[in-house]
């Protein structure tokens, strides 16, 4: 299927090529880390609930602010199926997204797609980690596939364009 790296960091969007094979939330959530922090663009993120291993937590967090502030023309675009386990026990990207509500958008994808089970993180429409089934940490990391990444986004903004924000997301100002 593709190689082990040990060391996410030393991949490069755009740079380094060839599939990294995933079997961990830890080796997940690196590679999510390293993708984010290297975005210069965009991020794209399709999860059933915002898996807290990978997304929860403040390196990746400050990762996905540090994309949205870039300039004007980034952003964050997030399909999360499930924002009930989200909301209910908090979730840090959750609550960037209230503060920068203008660059990191959530949607609930259209009920035509509430069977698909996979998940993925695409970076600048290069850089993905594709996980089949997306509730397992299986799955590849590809710093620089090009094709796939583009294909992913395409399906992405299709979903994205039949879709709507998810009541359970608003926040509540009292």
């Amino acid at each position: 299927m593709g190689n082990y790296v040990e060391n996410f960091d030393e991949l490069i969007v755009g740079e380094s090529t060839g599939p990294v094979t995933i079997t961990t939330s830890e080796e997940a959530r690196l590679a999510a880390l390293a993708l984010a922090t290297q975005a210069r663009r965009s991020l794209h993120i399709f999860s059933r609930d915002l898996d807290a291993p990978l997304f929860d937590n403040a390196p990746f967090v400050d990762a996905v602010a540090g994309v949205a502030a870039r300039s004007r023309n980034t952003f964050v675009h997030i399909l999360l199926q499930d924002a009930n386990r989200v909301v209910n026990q908090g979730h840090r990207l959750v609550e960037l997204g209230y503060r920068l509500d203008s660059k990191i958008k959530m949607r609930k994808p259209h009920p035509d797609y509430q069977h698909f089970n996979e998940a993925f993180l695409i970076a600048d429409e290069t850089g993905l980690i594709h996980r089949r089934p997306g509730d397992r940490y299986d799955g590849i990391v590809d710093f620089s596939a090009r094709r796939e990444a583009r294909e992913l986004v395409k399906f992405f903004s299709d979903v994205w364009e039949r879709s709507a924000p998810d009541p359970g997301l608003r926040r509540l100002h009292l």
